[in-house]
């Protein structure tokens, strides 16, 4: 065993992590693309790379807005995010609505498609729906799903600080529960102030249909009362700054009223940590997972079933098996006479619908009761035996 080929330093990693109970780790992170067409994978002729940093996608004012790509430098995982990138719903031909889906062992996530459909507000408040336009695909973005900020309401309910007639607060403001906590990008999140303001929006092309966008649901009561509005619905990465994964991260930073309704994100059978009361700045163990509600279900080990429906074109549905190898790992510190074996963790899925791409990152980790230095982990001895 040597250290890292450059070849591989691309695809493998060694790092000092800490866990969410704040234990030091040694973590061996390997990634291994695959192509996929039915029935079958194989490994892929181009290796992509480790994520080390997340790629934050920020607006005009560098504020975060949504989250390309999560790091791939994490200790173990509680559970394997299963997370559709760069995807699109495709229908066999024009249609109104489309059912698509994700499911790999026993994490899996249903969306409602639907074409595109502006929101009509009668002159008393009344709130109607029209029929979606035909489409043939939709990109799956959180720009099409349900959320957004509501701009005029934080103007209205809770106004700028002014000083002699003028604003004192720094701009952009913060945006807060104004800026719906599951999806601050994304489309129909109205709270109830002047309805008609609201006429002709677009309304949202990606929808739960465990829990849909309705008229009757169309406007929030206040904006405390978000987490009782509609959930947002996605395939991929939950931004660090959105619920749930705020809540897992923060506690009870994150201010709601009481919920009338049973939380959404907790139908899922990775939802139960939610169920709270939580601490002020409270770590959970589940602040790691970046894929969406259903999609973090269980740790995945390889050979399990993939089923992709209407997410590849050309395939209404789609099924393969994810690849049965794993790595066996081997890592030294230099000056430690002792090789480590650390036990391999399928810690993320990606899968790629326009590529046909499905991507393994994998992980192992050492208990470590003292940081490595940098120069120590450029001379640890890391190796990937794929079996």
């Amino acid at each position: 065993m040597s250290a890292t080929p450059p070849s591989l330093a691309l695809t493998q990693r060694v790092a000092c992590m800490k866990s969410a109970d704040s234990k030091l780790w040694l973590v061996c992170i390997a990634r291994r693309t695959y192509a996929f067409a039915p029935g079958r994978v194989k490994l892929a002729d181009a290796q992509l790379p480790l994520t080390l940093d997340p790629d934050i996608e920020v607006d005009p004012h560098d504020r975060y807005r949504t989250l390309r790509e999560d790091t791939d430098l994490f200790p173990p995982k509680p559970a394997t995010d299963v997370v559709v990138t760069g995807s699109k719903a495709h229908a066999p031909g024009k249609v109104q609505e489309l059912m698509v889906g994700v499911a790999v062992g026993r994490s899996a996530r249903v969306l409602k498609v639907l074409g595109e459909r502006r929101v009509e507000v009668t002159l008393d408040g009344d709130v109607h729906f029209p029929d979606p336009a035909p489409f043939e695909s939709v990109p799956l973005t959180w720009d099409l799903a349900y959320g957004g900020y509501d701009a005029y309401a934080h103007d209205e309910l809770d106004p700028p600080e002014r000083r002699n007639g003028r604003r004192i607060e720094p701009s952009p403001r913060d945006e807060g529960v104004f800026a719906y906590p599951r999806n601050k990008v994304g489309r129909a999140y109205f709270i109830d102030v002047d309805r008609d303001r609201a006429d002709g929006e677009l309304l949202p092309q990606i929808d739960d249909p465990g829990d849909p966008l309705t008229p009757s649901r169309f406007f929030v009561p206040s904006p405390l009362a978000w987490l009782d509005a509609p959930a947002s619905a996605g395939l991929g990465w939950v931004p660090h700054t959105w619920y749930p994964r705020i809540m897992r991260s923060l506690g009870a930073f994150l201010e709601h009223d009481p919920p009338t309704k049973p939380i959404r994100e907790m139908a899922f059978p990775d939802g139960d940590d939610l169920r709270g009361p939580f601490l002020k700045n409270e770590i959970l163990p589940r602040h790691v997972q970046g894929a969406v509600p259903g999609l973090a279900s269980e740790r995945l080990r390889g050979n399990e079933l993939v089923i992709l429906k209407h997410l590849v074109r050309g395939h209404p549905e789609l099924q393969f098996t994810l690849p049965g190898e794993r790595p066996t790992i081997t890592v030294r510190p230099p000056g430690v006479p002792k090789v480590f074996t650390p036990d391999a963790v399928l810690q993320t899925v990606r899968i790629d619908g326009e590529q046909q791409t499905v991507s393994l990152t994998w992980c192992g980790a050492v208990r470590l009761v003292a940081p490595l230095a940098e120069e120590q982990l450029a001379e640890t001895q890391l190796g990937f035996t794929w079996r």
